[in-house]
């Protein structure tokens, strides 16, 4: 009998331990790891953690790293099967997307895109910087509308209500007048800062404007169209008045502060370097002016996107929703613009009243309800696989030598075409 009663026992034990085996394999959660370059954008990624791992019912590893480390330790990563399932990265020469399968580091969405209802109400002039060879690559996180921020004060001084400019052109003629005072031979106030270096900040911004496409749509450079000579020139033109200065990154609200900045070009990222200065002066934002009238009064500079290496491309049905989560929730993505003051490119938020609230950096003006609007007419640029080589190496190798007058515009087009063309034919023998 006791014998019996202790084989019992050990049996009773023996499938206690099996059920609690079971049932801890059964609460075991599926790890994701989610890399990221952005510190900001991780602070919501943390405070976020719970509720993505809630309602997913995964565990979710968030690492940052190093910007200048992310695609060389993405592709070592890959190389050894330990990669990420889902990175955030840069647009601006982001190295992981190309319209070549063999080349590109990610998978395709447009399976998930093209039956998501989210995805539909996500603005496609942005989508555009995410989509190579015709295929969607990446969820963009924000839209970057740009608008003019000026010191309503020190352009009325001179006699000019930049409210009522209505062109780049008129503006321009405008900023003889407030580059007028002179201390030590140069300009007491500037009408804008502006990059040097070529087809950056500035004239990165207002190009996008021309509709001067410098690639088509599959990708094939076009440097030499009369469009984008005609903006160069212009360009030329303009930095030739004498009334725009280097852009400073290190001094930039203090220029804005003292009075040396009298206006400025500006993504929703960098409105904040308004902050002190609007303490002391009224300023003021407004739609860019024309570039030519009837086209849009935006562009974009900057931002990020996420997108699924391909090394997880067999979990793709379980990430892409969650990486749709984490860009689009609408009461994540209201908060996101209540905290940092980044527009989504959600549309299906862009009419809630948060939008529509008073900013006293700039009078009352309603800020988020402009950007919207401005968000609505923000032109596609043609993007590829050469595209960010060739606007930052082969344009801009150029420029300089365009704009100290050593080479002609048409011959330093020519140049940055060859040279990219080049670039671009290297490309399509390797696919």
């Amino acid at each position: 009998m006791r014998k019996a009663l202790v084989i019992v026992a050990i049996l009773a034990v023996a499938l206690s331990l099996s059920l609690s085996s079971l049932g801890l394999t059964a609460a075991r959660k599926e790890r994701v790891v989610f890399w990221s370059f952005a510190a900001n954008n991780i602070v919501e990624w943390k405070e976020r953690e719970a509720d993505i791992e809630k309602k997913f019912n995964i565990d979710l590893l968030i690492e940052h790293v190093a910007e200048q480390a992310f695609v060389q330790k993405l592709q070592a990563a890959m190389m050894d099967g330990s990669g990420p399932d889902i990175i955030e990265w840069r647009i601006e020469q982001n190295q992981v997307l190309s319209s070549d399968p063999k080349r590109c580091l990610v998978i395709p969405l447009d399976k998930y895109v093209n039956k998501s209802e989210v995805f539909k109400k996500v603005n496609k002039g942005r989508v555009a910087w995410c989509t190579y060879g015709g295929k969607v690559l990446g969820l963009p996180h924000d839209m970057h509308p740009v608008v003019l921020i000026y010191n309503d004060k020190l352009w009325k001084d001179v006699g000019v209500d930049l409210a009522k400019i209505e062109t780049w052109d008129e503006f321009f003629e405008a900023a003889k007048k407030l580059c007028a005072e002179k201390k030590d031979g140069k300009p007491v106030h500037y009408a804008l800062p502006y990059d040097q270096g070529g087809l950056g900040a500035t004239m990165w911004m207002i190009w996008q404007q021309t509709g001067a496409q410098i690639m088509d749509k599959n990708g094939k450079p076009t440097f030499d169209n009369p469009a984008f000579k005609e903006f160069v020139q212009k360009w030329l033109g303009w930095i030739d008045l004498g009334v725009m200065c280097a852009w400073d990154w290190g001094n930039f609200a203090a220029q804005l502060n003292n009075g040396t900045l009298a206006s400025y070009t500006s993504p929703d990222w960098w409105i904040s370097q308004v902050n002190e200065a609007s303490k002391n002066w009224p300023f003021k934002v407004r739609p860019l002016p024309y570039y030519k009238k009837g086209g849009p009064r935006t562009s974009s500079w900057g931002g990020s996107f996420m997108a699924i290496p391909k090394t997880s491309a067999k979990k793709a049905d379980k990430l892409y929703p969650i990486m749709e989560y984490m860009q689009y929730d609408e009461s994540a993505i209201k908060a996101r613009w209540e905290t940092g003051g980044m527009l989504p490119p959600f549309a299906g938020v862009w009419d809630d009243p948060i939008f529509k609230k008073p900013d006293p950096r700039f009078g009352g003006q309603k800020l988020g309800e402009l950007l919207t609007t401005l968000a609505r007419e923000m032109p596609s640029v043609n993007s590829g696989d050469i595209f960010w080589d060739a606007v930052f190496t082969d344009f801009n190798t150029q420029f300089p030598e365009m704009a100290a007058k050593k080479i002609s515009v048409e011959a330093g087009l020519k140049a940055a075409q060859d040279a990219a063309m080049k670039r671009y034919n290297d490309l399509m023998k390797k696919k």
